[in-house]
């Protein structure tokens, strides 16, 4: 909790709220240092657990010996039961608190082939479920969440300063609690960009639904891994950007 100063016209009162916390994470994976991310933290092992897995360090939890977090020294080291070559060529993502991946080659990730479908009205309430799930976003309002869904229900929820790394969090939660990302709904409250819908495609996600907007290029890998995509989603309606994902009573229609 801080305290600060909530001004309106020429008024100012002190008031004490939440403010949301950010820290650097340093991941050594078999002694080696690997990168340093900035994160919120909480859930800080499914965080690392989800990334190295989205990078492609890892292919499941089989591989992981160990993971120790210490949160005095902001660093997480990830013994794993083999020698691995860790991946050296970065890119900045544009994801907030400057994301980094290894791997946004759309080439690496197989097209979907997912039949799955959902209405717009359940996508629409497992978004609500995830903004009453979401605590800290309650408290603070500056935090992103996201999470793993099916029609009917949330599976996994998580929280991050970045939108990226709630999804990673979403991940690796999953395999800790070994549930299957296959063929599930992604939901974020923040924008899907080009690297949020690669981490849909590598957890084989066939829907993705953002309260916020999608990026054209976003929309363009999506339709190359037939993925869909929703924006805007309230309970009166949603924007659908690409896919067969929606189940609507009436087809949808384009201008001639």
């Amino acid at each position: 909790m801080r305290t600060y100063f909530k001004v309106r016209g020429d008024h100012a009162e002190e008031a004490t709220g939440e403010v949301v916390r950010e820290q650097p994470l340093t991941i050594y994976v078999n002694g080696e240092r690997f990168l340093t991310l900035l994160c919120s933290p909480m859930k800080v092992e499914a965080l690392v657990v989800g990334y190295l897995w989205m990078e492609k360090v890892i292919e499941g939890l089989a591989d992981v010996q160990q993971v120790e977090v210490s949160p005095v020294d902001g660093r997480a080291d990830v013994t794993l039961t083999r020698p691995v070559t860790l991946p050296t060529e970065r890119i900045l993502t544009s994801g907030c608190g400057g994301g980094i991946t290894f791997r946004i080659d759309h080439r690496l990730f197989p097209r979907l082939s997912s039949r799955r479908q959902v209405r717009p009205e359940a996508l629409a309430a497992r978004m609500k479920d995830l903004f009453a799930s979401a605590i800290h976003y309650k408290a603070s309002r500056g935090i992103h969440g996201a999470a793993l869904a099916e029609p009917d229900a949330l599976l996994v929820v998580a929280e991050d300063v970045g939108r990226h790394n709630a999804v990673d969090k979403v991940k690796g939660e999953a395999l800790l609690r070994a549930i299957s990302t296959e063929d599930r709904i992604l939901l974020s409250t923040g924008r899907i960009s080009s690297e949020m819908l690669l981490k849909a495609a590598r957890m084989g996600v066939p829907i993705v639904a953002s309260r916020t907007s999608p990026t054209e290029m976003a929309v363009a890998l999506a339709e190359q891994l037939n993925v869909t995509v929703c924006g805007y989603v309230r309970p009166d309606g949603l924007n659908l950007y690409t896919g067969e994902g929606l189940l609507l009573t009436e087809p949808a229609t384009a201008r001639g």
